[in-house]
């Protein structure tokens, strides 16, 4: 019998909403609608402009309607993590919901360690550290004048927010909850301990839902304003984006890692337990709430995002470059021996990015010039070089030996990065599915309304209804003769 569900999975910069139907043990995809996930920048900060995006859910209803009928077994939302909108009682927002890469959290970490070090905030969570995790955001928000805090009921990150507009319920759902740095990852629950050393109000925290929970139906007004049937579920998915794409591995063996490959790039294992070491917190890891019981073990890297950067710099300059056309020069570029630390800081902002990656190589006293393929290969080969090292780091701090890298989403389009990093980390890369996220995100709901037993048996699916390309190493000598090289311009 097949089985319908509507999936949103919305990322820094565009959203889409898929139709997906399962069937026979195969899952199709189909998107109604794809949208900007908008937001706006003026001289007080940088923010969501989450009303027009749930707008865009709106219209991916109703086109899902329109396409497929009234009937569906689930909805459920993915986004990014870490931001979140503040609600008072009555269910009305207070302020625009600020966007991660807003400047305001700059310091803050700083602060935060002068009333707890940061080994015992660590050992508590388990969350690496970055400026924009939601605990340090919340921290900044406590300085204003007018801290917004005070007059909140709820905070609700930004895909629990989407689903209590569609479903009425404040909730927060596990895998994205983990990410704000206030949540033990054994007990699975708020670390109010912590909250309270911090002086952030109870309140505003939201009961803790695992993947698969559902939340209740279709809100009526939503279901008329749609056309859609008032009896369908919204599902709290695994709403971290990451999470779902790492729910889509179509992995058969033990021994495997991952690698969700986008604007950001995470990369790690899958394990029962977290990892709460020093060494864990020395190599920055973080151990994020997966789908049944298990621990996202991963780094945060910083993925194509400077790439992205480059594009809209030189576009911005009347040079419309395709991301086609930047990998070709790339490659006619040969290899760079010039590389860049994308964990750098300046890397995380917006605008001049070929001017910041010129300026770290001088300042690191090696070779550069201003020619766009050679600018493109040094990002490619540095994100490579940091995948390599990644892995071994895994295998350091788990004990484990990585056999096979599993690489999903949009990402692994880009072969010719797919390639480098298969010589990089001289292990065979399984590239696929593209569309990992809304197929994890889709898988979980499968779950929860009982189409597919478990996870294991979501994963034998996705491997029945997606093609894999398997890249094995071609050329892994450059990489290995310059591994020092390249660890020595780290900061």
């Amino acid at each position: 019998m097949e089985k319908k569900f509507i999936g949103f999975d919305l990322g820094a910069e565009s959203g889409r909403c898929v139709v997906a139907k399962l069937n026979e043990n195969k899952i199709t995809l189909h998107e109604v609608h794809r949208f900007t996930t908008h937001n706006v920048k003026y001289e007080k900060g940088f923010f969501w402009d989450i009303l027009a995006i749930y707008k865009e859910i709106i219209v991916g209803l109703t086109n899902a309607q329109k396409a497929f009928g009234s009937e569906f077994d689930g909805i459920g939302v993915d986004t990014w993590a870490v931001d979140y909108v503040l609600i008072d009682l009555e269910g009305r927002i207070i302020g625009y919901p600020y966007h991660y890469r807003d400047d305001r959290t700059d310091g803050i970490m700083d602060e935060a360690f002068q009333t707890l070090p940061k080994e015992l905030i660590y050992y508590k969570t388990g969350i690496q550290f970055a400026q924009f995790n939601t605990i340090f955001q919340l921290l900044s928000e406590k300085k204003r004048l007018t801290n917004l805090l005070n007059f909140a009921d709820k905070m609700l990150l930004i895909p629990d927010f989407l689903s209590y507009l569609l479903s009425g319920k404040k909730k927060a759902e596990f895998t994205n909850a983990t990410t704000t740095g206030l949540v033990e990852p054994n007990s699975r629950k708020w670390l109010w301990g912590l909250i309270d050393e911090f002086n952030l109000p109870r309140k505003i925290f939201p009961e803790i839902v695992e993947p698969g929970t559902i939340l209740g139906l279709i809100l009526p007004s939503i279901a008329e304003q749609t056309g859609l049937n008032k009896n369908i579920p919204i599902i709290a998915s695994a709403s971290h984006d990451t999470a779902s794409a790492v729910a889509s591995v179509p992995a058969y063996v033990s021994d495997w890692a991952f690698l969700s490959s986008g604007t950001w790039s995470l990369m790690g294992v899958e394990l029962n337990e977290p990892i709460l070491s020093s060494q864990a917190m020395r190599y920055n890891f973080t151990n994020e709430g997966g789908v049944q019981n298990t621990t996202r073990f991963l780094k945060n890297i910083i993925g194509l995002w400077p790439i992205q950067e480059c594009k809209r710099y030189w576009n911005n300059k009347d040079k419309d470059y395709s991301y086609s056309e930047l990998v070709s020069l790339a490659k006619e570029n040969g290899f760079a021996r010039a590389w860049v630390d994308l964990s750098d800081p300046r890397f995380l902002k917006a605008g001049n990015m070929p001017e910041k990656i010129i300026d770290y190589l001088k300042e690191t006293g090696q070779s550069y010039n201003t020619n766009v393929g050679f600018i493109i290969r040094v990002i490619l080969e540095s994100l490579a070089f940091t995948y390599k090292c990644t892995i071994k780091e895994i295998e350091e701090t788990t004990g484990n030996k990585i056999k096979i890298l599993h690489a999903v989403g949009g990402g692994i389009q880009n072969e010719f990065l797919t390639q480098l990093t298969a010589d990089a980390i001289g292990r065979n890369v399984v590239a696929g599915p593209i569309e990992g996220t809304i197929t994890g995100n889709i898988g979980v709901q499968a779950i929860a309304s009982g189409a597919v037993a478990d996870i294991h048996a979501w994963r034998m699916i996705v491997a029945n209804s997606f093609e894999l390309k398997i890249y094995t190493p071609k050329d892994t000598s450059y990489f290995v003769e310059n591994e020092q090289n390249y660890k020595n311009i780290l900061r």
